[in-house]
């Protein structure tokens, strides 16, 4: 079932209501995670097809962007679960997952006729790292 969420009864927001649903259009198991460290970061598996995301995670409002960047851990077919490992295929894995969250999240607000005066508005609003302004720049204007 779409945008089910079977602890609480209903979704943060609707962005996340719309990441999920993406989630299941493309045939991507999740689970959200409930009742556990605030701390614990949530993680794509790819090999289980299966996201799991921490929904007591410590920073709320950036719940939106993991799921996202999950989602593209998905998409590219990378596991993201080796936090400890720093290495350059890491680092390539963990930036293109955030360019595709930065691409759904667009689409989000496309799709809901959201717009923002600018991109530092849009990194603000889902928490994006500074670092991604001249991405988001670019994909705002085409």
């Amino acid at each position: 079932m779409k945008d089910q969420n079977t602890n609480n009864g209903s979704l943060m927001d609707p962005v996340v209501t719309y990441l999920l649903n993406f989630a299941y259009d493309h045939k991507i198991g999740y689970t959200l995670i409930h009742n556990y460290n605030s701390t614990w970061p949530s993680f794509a598996s790819p090999d289980d097809n299966m996201i799991l995301i921490n929904m007591d995670w410590y920073k709320k409002n950036d719940i939106p962007l993991i799921i996202a960047h999950e989602i593209g851990h998905m998409l590219d077919d990378d596991a993201c679960y080796l936090y400890d490992e720093s290495t350059p295929a890491q680092m390539k894995s963990e930036n293109r997952a955030n360019v595709r969250a930065i691409d759904l999240l667009l689409g989000y607000c496309r799709e809901n006729d959201i717009e923002f005066d600018s991109c530092i508005a849009f990194l603000q609003q889902f928490n994006i790292p500074l670092k991604y302004e001249i991405v988001v720049k670019n994909k705002m204007i085409a």
